[in-house]
């Protein structure tokens, strides 16, 4: 697609929101998703996983066989959990502790570490906390390390909703929203290839990961990793599609979030999921004949040019993006005329970095 893209990978998704003018489209939790949109700098576009399966509150061996003990007071009593503050990591905590009706004090039990190393650090010492709440890739650390028993609760077990989202800056959307569009558009044709290729998905994983300075996954991690769902262009548009009440899956599983956000004093005022979620750039992706093909098969040739002075109008201000003409199939223009695109990730997702890696690459 002509894009000359480079894929900056963040440790966290606050780092990235605050450097969004360095980049165009992103990938991000939840929390960063609405915080962005709460600072007036971005907006939602898609659904890039569903990860309760990857965040969890793990407990080192000292806590496994001290977590009888709690579920049979039920309080933590002066127990700590090593938390990432402001995160789906700390709402999966809370709500696995309502599920098992362990009653616990966030200002007495939780200990704040932003880094999710400093949690894994906290467990990994003989004077620190054995709980924390991890997600991947550092969780996979922590399953190695002491089994698969060390995951005491995760999302998926307590019914919490933890999805991540596709973002576009403001600037993007307004200066530049097609290219932005076929950076998705490349982005959605690696998940169709990694949901179509598990086996040769997952070794191209490891090889990103061992890039990355990084030991590679075990045989078990990376089928914990994979269990996360994804979603292709299709997918995309049945997930952003609104029901008879304007609610969609997306603005519903990303509600819980809001709530909690609002609950623990992250953003100022409740706000409805659906406000900050825009369908237009998957409906902008669908409605042109060439680019959806290109999208959801395996097919390796660029059906369009980015640059060709026909191609359709995607911008703020032209919202109904479906009806837009469509793009042209005629040759892309040289590499000199590659559209420059930044596409920056949180290092938890990692089967999604190594998606964008393999389409850059």
């Amino acid at each position: 697609l002509c894009l000359d893209a480079t894929l900056p990978v963040y440790t966290s998704g606050a780092p990235q929101v605050n450097e969004i003018s360095e980049w165009s489209v992103g990938i991000a939790g939840s929390p960063s998703n609405i915080q962005g949109w709460t600072q007036g700098v971005l907006k939602t576009v898609g659904i890039n996983n569903d990860e309760p399966v990857t965040n969890a509150l793990v407990a080192n061996a000292d806590g496994i066989a001290s977590w009888v003990g709690i579920l049979a007071a039920g309080t933590l009593g002066d127990t700590k959990i090593t938390v990432s503050p402001n995160s789906t990591g700390e709402l999966v905590v809370e709500e696995c502790l309502k599920k098992y009706n362990v009653s616990f004090d966030p200002l007495v039990n939780f200990d704040y570490n932003s880094a999710q190393v400093g949690v894994l650090a906290s467990l990994s010492d003989p004077d620190g906390n054995n709980f924390g709440s991890l997600w991947a890739p550092t969780l996979y650390s922590a399953i190695d390390t002491w089994g698969p028993e060390s995951v005491i609760c995760n999302g998926h077990h307590a019914g919490t909703n933890v999805i991540g989202g596709i973002m576009v800056s403001n600037e993007a959307d307004e200066e530049s929203s097609e290219t932005a569009a076929l950076g998705i558009a490349s982005y959605l044709k690696g998940i169709d290839y990694f949901k179509r290729n598990r086996a040769k998905a997952k070794a191209y994983l490891n090889e990103f990961y061992e890039e990355q300075g990084l030991p590679p996954l075990s045989p078990e991690a990376l089928d914990l990793e994979f269990s996360r769902p994804l979603y292709n262009l299709q997918e995309q548009l049945e997930m952003l599609a609104r029901n008879e009440d304007s609610v969609s899956i997306v603005g519903m599983n990303s509600q819980e979030t809001v709530d909690f956000m609002f609950g623990s004093g992250i953003i100022p005022f409740r706000l409805y999921a659906e406000i900050y979620i825009d369908d237009k750039y998957m409906k902008w992706i669908a409605a042109n004949e060439a680019l959806f093909k290109w999208t959801m098969t395996l097919e390796e040739s660029s059906p369009v040019s980015p640059g060709d002075a026909d191609a359709p109008v995607l911008s703020a201000n032209n919202p109904d993006a479906a009806t837009s003409r469509s793009l042209t199939t005629e040759a892309p223009p040289s590499s000199g005329n590659y559209q420059r695109l930044a596409v920056p990730i949180a290092i938890g997702f990692v089967i999604v970095i190594a998606v964008f890696n393999y389409m850059v690459n």
